[in-house]
């Protein structure tokens, strides 16, 4: 026999209603009656009482202490001021090391490009790369490997700098592209 939506229903209802009745009964169903037996087992014994004699030794000595200062402002933090007598008898600091013999010489400038670079482009689809240099009112247009002038060697062309490098000192630098402001 087929039940209805109804009756199915109240069988999931009576169902959820009898488990929240075992978890009431779980939870909140015991309750603990062994205390009182706890607290009537045995014979009342009273603590035994410590001596205060010595605490009351140890505070009447705080109290007759007297404060004695000593400069030094308790409410500002940091270090106490240094005392003007010491400062007098202070041995004089040793002498800063100083090197004997050659020194080494201070490293070379980065080498310096004193051109503008201000664009890049590239003439065929799959050609190398060509950066756009202003000196002056003279357009330069190089790409990587070509040498400038003051022995500047083009490494590598970005896509908003350029690398380049010194060819007597080794030493390598880049420049970002410079854009002029809008007209």
């Amino acid at each position: 026999m087929a039940k209805t939506k109804q009756q199915k229903e109240i069988i999931v209802l009576v169902a959820l209603v009898v488990v929240a009745a075992l978890i009431w009964m779980l939870y909140f169903g015991k309750r603990d009656t062994n205390v009182s037996v706890l607290a009537s087992r045995g014979q009342y014994v009273p603590i035994d009482a410590v001596s205060y004699k010595g605490v009351f030794v140890g505070l009447s000595d705080a109290q007759n202490t007297e404060y004695k200062a000593s400069g030094r402002n308790i409410f500002i933090a940091g270090p106490p001021p240094p005392d003007p007598n010491a400062a007098k008898t202070a041995e004089p600091p040793p002498p800063v090391f100083q090197q004997a013999g050659p020194t080494i010489p201070p490293p070379a400038p980065k080498p310096e490009l004193n051109m503008k670079f201000f664009g890049l482009g590239t003439l065929p689809a799959s050609g190398p790369r060509r950066a756009f240099l202003l000196d002056g009112e003279e357009v330069h247009i190089v790409s990587e490997g070509d040498t400038l002038p003051h022995n500047i060697r083009i490494i590598r062309i970005g896509n908003d700098s350029i690398e380049f490098e010194d060819t007597v000192t080794g030493q390598k630098n880049s420049k970002t592209i410079e854009i002029p402001p809008p007209a």
